[in-house]
């Protein structure tokens, strides 16, 4: 018995006024596995009238370029600064190039090429089924954008409320113990310390928020567009038997796919592991030191970890993946080892990472030098994460010697950040 409930139809408004067109695009439709709801629409005039009657029950509309007295695209113009929802998919008889980037610019989400022998329709439902869960993800990270910035904007008030307090109490104890100059002076530097920690950790936010937003836009955005020309190319040159030459190979086009995947794979984890919060720490751990594992086939990394997620505080756990990163990555690029321990524990209300490696070693002081101290990157950054949360990080290392970095957070939940 299948208990398993089933999914939500995709509504689709199809604009289109040939008759035959409308019977193979519902023809399509019909025989997917997803399954669609399509009312049809004749004429482009009429689309302010059925989105208006339809209110929000609309999920894509497909918009056919050729229409009577006006094109697609011109109806898409005068309707979009009505409205921006749902996602258009224009339909075309032609490959032009130039309709496809103008129909891009002009916001409309992606389009259909009807190729004289109908195979657009075998792709159609999984082409419309993707435009709806491209569109699904744009707004639920819109979503995301929206509640991060609020989040921060409560933590700026925040900041700000607790410096200004921390002024008072300053100037209070200034007023009050003016003969003690020196407890004075070591009560400056530690309040400007942790006034520059405040404003580096904001910047490090930000400048992490902002690359990931230009590595999405650039990377991704042309990485995809790429894919699409292409298949759409392919599937222009297609016929009965292939022609053996002046084609795009499939496997160029997979391998076009493979590296998008990967890239977004890797933009994601940059920002956060969602696998940190599905499966927990342990789990996440044991993946990356198995990927990195396999992309460095000639270093044995072996892994130990002695605890249970709920051995370690939520807060704690972003950091040790964190530092493991760093780490890890330091040694697979630089130590030139063969053999790299990970180890996590336990041990006396703390909690330790530790990073082993048998390779060449370096002078930590003379790298610390090379770098600005409060650059947020290395060695400093990694100490600058543990000690957020009230943590701590130590090396120890030297030429020819090997390399272990440390890292000691609290472990009880009622400790550490609050």
């Amino acid at each position: 018995m299948n208990d398993k409930a089933p999914s939500a139809p995709i509504r689709i408004l199809l604009v289109e006024d040939n008759e035959h067109d409308q019977i193979a695009f519902l023809r399509a439709l019909a025989k997917a596995d997803t399954p669609f709801e399509v009312t049809v629409c004749e004429r482009a005039e009429r689309i302010p009238a059925a989105l208006q009657a339809g209110s929000e029950s609309f999920d894509i509309v497909v918009l056919d370029q050729n229409l009577p007295g006006i094109s697609g695209l011109a109806a898409y113009k005068k309707l979009q600064q009505k409205s921006g929802e749902p996602p258009f998919v224009m339909l075309t008889g032609t490959g032009s190039e130039n309709l496809a980037v103008d129909a891009l610019r002009a916001g409309i989400y992606d389009y259909i090429i009807k190729d004289p022998n109908q195979g657009y329709l075998l792709l159609l439902p999984l082409k419309l089924k993707d435009v709806k869960q491209r569109h699904t993800d744009f707004r639920s990270r819109l979503k995301a954008e929206a509640d991060l910035k609020q989040a921060h904007s409560e933590l700026e008030k925040m900041v700000k409320l607790r410096t200004a307090e921390l002024s008072q109490t300053v100037e209070a104890l200034v007023e009050e113990i003016a003969e003690r100059k020196q407890t004075e002076q070591a009560l400056r530097d530690s309040e400007q310390a942790l006034r520059r920690l405040s404003l580096k950790i904001i910047e490090t936010q930000e400048n992490e928020r902002r690359q990931i937003a230009k590595e999405l836009h650039d990377s991704i955005g042309s990485s995809l567009a790429a894919i699409k020309f292409a298949v759409e190319g392919r599937l222009l040159t297609m016929k009965k038997s292939p022609p053996k030459h002046n084609t795009i190979s499939l496997e160029k086009i997979a391998g076009y796919i493979h590296d998008t995947i990967n890239e977004v794979r890797r933009i994601s984890t940059s920002l956060r592991p969602s696998m940190l919060d599905d499966l927990g720490l342990l789990a996440t751990i044991k993946w990356y030191c198995r990927s990195r594992s396999e992309m460095h086939t000639d270093v044995r990394i072996e892994t130990k970890l002695a605890l249970t997620d709920g051995d370690v505080p939520d807060y704690s756990k972003i950091v040790i993946y964190r530092v493991l990163q760093e780490a890890l990555n330091n040694a697979l690029r630089h130590s030139k080892a063969d053999t790299i321990r990970v180890s996590l524990a336990a041990v006396n209300d703390r909690v330790w990472l530790c990073i082993n490696d048998n390779g060449c070693g370096f002078d930590p002081e003379d790298a610390m030098q090379r770098k600005d101290p409060l650059s947020g990157y290395g060695l400093k950054g990694m100490r600058d994460r543990a000690e957020v949360v009230g943590g701590s990080l130590s090396l120890d290392s030297g030429p020819g010697r090997g390399t272990s970095v440390c890292l000691e957070l609290p472990c009880e939940k009622s400790k550490g950040v609050k």
